[in-house]
């Protein structure tokens, strides 16, 4: 084999990690998206990769206060009267709290499952849902598309990483949630869960969404959106299950902890 083929052969190889729509996909979103449907191999590595890099910077950030707030305890009535060994028991717990492993490694964790899961997630949701309203792309195709739909993300990271170093605290309320009681139970729980997944950033993430299911599928643009929406619509309501699970077991009696 001469050098020249060898050459070619390098040339042809798809490059999977592709930083050339980071700029495009926020101000020219149309021809990004149509570069990236017309690829039959992955490009989502690299939008992946740079949100966990920004997630990675929000958990560094929201660490230090992370673990101030799970020093700042009150302790229990009547603790005095506690055993010692119960008043080291309830000590230790605080002190957990402000363990690196509780302010860094599990909030970072959460974030990259929440990453990868949430665009396998939604990319394999949005190909089935594409597929039955009559489309033929593949799930590649849908994966590509909703993996540099999901940059505005970084927006939202980067917002929040500012807003956690000018005002020291912590995000409480993400989203819409704030319109909700707290501490709610049964349905308004679920919603005050699917809620907290929507701002601006997830709006723009389904109009690029919307975008480039009409590259890929090549359905007609009522059929695209429509399937586009019961992707998002089926995706945010799974998302909201565990924070319905966990207001319901909020709710259980935990009293003798530490007796």
């Amino acid at each position: 084999m001469s050098e020249l083929d060898l050459t070619l052969m390098e040339e042809e190889k798809p490059k999977k990690f592709q930083l050339k729509w980071f700029f495009s996909i926020f101000f020219k979103p149309g021809k990004a998206l149509k570069e990236i449907s017309e690829k039959e191999y992955a490009v989502w590595i690299a939008p992946l990769c740079i949100l966990m890099v920004s997630a990675l910077i929000l958990v560094l950030v929201s660490a230090p206060i992370l673990g101030g707030v799970s020093q700042n305890v009150t302790t229990p009535e009547g603790f005095e009267y506690y055993s010692p060994e119960q008043q080291n028991q309830f000590n230790q717990a605080v002190s957990m709290g402000a363990s690196p492993v509780v302010t860094m490694v599990f909030p970072l964790l959460g974030k990259i499952l929440g990453i990868w899961i949430g665009w396998f997630l939604l990319g394999s949701i949005l190909h089935l849902s594409l597929t039955l309203n009559g489309s033929r792309s593949s799930n590649r195709s849908a994966l590509n598309v909703v993996a540099w739909a999901s940059m505005p993300f970084l927006i939202r990271d980067l917002v929040q990483i500012i807003a956690v170093l000018m005002t020291k605290q912590l995000i409480s309320q993400p989203g819409l949630s704030g319109f909700m009681e707290a501490g709610t139970t049964g349905f308004p729980a679920f919603l005050a869960a699917l809620l907290s997944f929507v701002d601006f950033y997830l709006i723009w993430q389904f109009i690029l969404a919307g975008v480039g299911a009409m590259k890929i599928s090549g359905l007609k643009s009522g059929k695209a959106w429509l399937a586009t929406m019961i992707a998002f619509i089926v995706f945010l309501a799974l998302k909201a299950l565990p924070g319905l699970i966990g207001a319901q077991l909020g709710t259980l009696s935990t009293g003798g902890m530490f007796f």
